[in-house]
Order: C-alpha cells, then structure tokens, then sequence
C-alpha cells in the first residue's frame, strides 16, 4: 500500500475546500465504482479546524488538542523543541463517517495552528533562515513523514488554508494531484490563473508537471456564473492551460451550506446521505486524475502582469491576449 496524495486547496476563502476534503474522504473510503473502500486520511492544515471538527466531533477533538495529539503539536514539539515525534502518532480513526466496512481517519487541526506557523517562521528566522529555507525545512519534515504513512493508507488529502504558507506550500509540493475548488465569479477567480501556474513549479525537484484540477462548486444558474464558466472551461482546454477542470459542477445548493452548519457531527451524516450520488462522481473522476501519467514539466512561466481594466483574469494569457 502506497498512498496517492492529495491537497484541496486556493488561495481565496469561501469556496468549500473543507466540503470538498471531507466529501472525497468518505467517498472514497466508501469505495468508488466497483472500487472496494479504501483507507483514508485526512491531515487538516487550517487553523480554523473545520474538517477536523466536521470528522472528530467537538467532544472528541477538544480531548485531542487538550492531550496536543494536532498537526500544530507536532509541529511545535518538532521544529520549536527539537523533539522526535512520528506524525502517525497523531492519526485519529473517526467515528463519525467511519464504520466497520469504511475508514478514515484524521490528523486533526487546532486554533493553536495560526500561532505555531508564526512561532516556526520567528524561530527559524532568528537562526538565519530565510522564508524559503523555512518552507524547505517544513516541507522536508512533511515529505519524511508522509513516506512513513503512505505504507498505512490508500489516500492522504490535505485540507489546506485559504492563502499560501509554509504549510500550504509543503502540502502542495507532496501531492499527486491538487484540486482546487472555486466559485465561478469574478471576485473568487482574480487569483486563480497565477495559483494554479504556482502550483505545477512548486516541486522544483520533480520531473514531471502536475497542472492542478479546478472544480466549479457553489454554481448558480445566472447568466454570469454561465459566462464565467465558459472562459473557466475554454483555459481548461488550452494546450497552454494554467489548470484543467472537472467535468462535474457542484450546484449551489442549500443542504449542503446547512451540513456543513450542523455541529457536533450531526450534519456529517446528513451530508453523507444525501450527497452520495453527486460527490461519488467527483471522486471517480479524482481517482482517474489521480492514476493518469503526468506529463514532462514545461519551462517556469514568467512572472504575471497585472491584467488590464476590462480582461477576464482567468483566460488571460502570459503574453497578454486572452484565448
């Protein structure tokens, strides 16, 4: 067993990253097609610790950040203490989604996380280590211990947080494939062509390019979200593309806003049932994507302008003439 890896992630908030993580961990832990269920993780790299407490429960996950068993305490214990704590020591089995045929599982996430990022950037800068030696030293920690946990489970999806850290950035650099959701307007999109440009150089030691997947989730039927999405699918298809996307949109739909606002775990379940049939699509075409053979990287692209006044941000080109 070796774990494909894969991080949900944007730099803009409020596009259902944590929906989508927790959707493909019970997906494909529930088994996608003919596909027996596999054994997921799911590693929370946001502070506000959403899918960890979606997963956990509010009792349970207040006993874990209580005992420090969250990624933030491993990594405090790790690069502020100079401790040796293996981060399977901090998987959490779920009882929420889990049952005795489907298992995930959960390094959960605290409040503490915000603090502890600064904490690593300050202690690390008083030894003379720049922001990208920083990035570098938590990304190495994060790819020696991923290998110890690849052998355990058959996926590893990485929650990130809206922006860019360290965290982020070393989640990025390990993954197989990234997935990006995002809402088809124009405020959610300014960022989005340069995101996913960052994306597929961000693993400068890897052969092979990795574009990552963008998936149109919160849809409405007006006539802007339909403008914004053609322009999304015609950048898709460039041979010159900064992203692909998927083929299912996620429909702005209420229940899944009132899962996501249920607590203590009783909107898990309800999440669970009624959004089988449509995140099940999504899964199998995330375990397609997953096992397609990334092609050779292309040259790193140059630097971004700022568009002009009146150019889509997403079909813009590098050369400044939209597709």
């Amino acid at each position: 067993m070796t774990a494909k890896v894969v991080s949900v992630a944007n730099m803009k908030g409020g596009v259902g990253k944590t929906t989508v993580a927790v959707a493909l961990a019970h997906e494909l832990a529930k088994g996608v097609g003919a596909k027996p269920g596999e054994r997921v993780l799911l590693i929370d790299l946001d502070a506000q610790a959403n899918a960890s407490f979606w997963l956990s429960g509010d009792e349970a996950l207040s006993e874990l950040i209580e005992r420090g068993k969250t990624v933030d305490g491993f990594l405090e214990d790790t690069i502020i203490f100079g401790k040796t704590p293996q981060l399977k020591d901090y998987v959490h089995q779920t009882t929420i989604l889990s049952g005795a045929d489907m298992k995930i599982f959960v390094i959960p996430s605290s409040p503490g996380l915000r603090i502890v990022e600064r904490e690593m950037i300050s202690f690390l800068s008083r030894r003379t280590r720049s922001l990208l030696e920083v990035e570098r030293v938590v990304s190495e920690l994060l790819v020696d211990q991923l290998e110890k946990l690849k052998a355990d489970f058959d996926v590893i999806i990485f929650d990130s947080a809206p922006g860019i850290s360290a965290l982020t950035e070393a989640a990025l650099r390990a993954s197989d494939l990234v997935v990006v959701p995002t809402v088809p307007d124009f405020i959610s999109n300014l960022g989005l062509e340069a995101f996913c440009k960052s994306v597929w150089w961000s693993n400068k030691d890897s052969p092979e390019e990795r574009t990552p997947f963008v998936l149109a989730n919160m849809v409405k039927t007006t006539e802007h979200h339909k403008s914004m999405l053609a322009e999304m699918r015609e950048e898709a298809g460039a041979e010159d593309g900064a992203f692909k996307m998927f083929a299912l949109e996620i429909p702005d739909m209420p229940w899944i806003e009132e899962a996501t606002a249920s607590v203590n775990g009783a909107g898990a379940r309800a999440f669970a049932a009624d959004a089988s049939g449509l995140f099940a699509k999504l899964a199998a075409e995330v375990v397609e994507a997953m096992n397609a053979p990334a092609p050779p990287r292309r040259p790193r692209p140059e630097p971004l302008h700022r568009p002009e006044p009146g150019i889509s941000p997403i079909v813009e080109a590098t050369n400044g003439s939209a597709h």
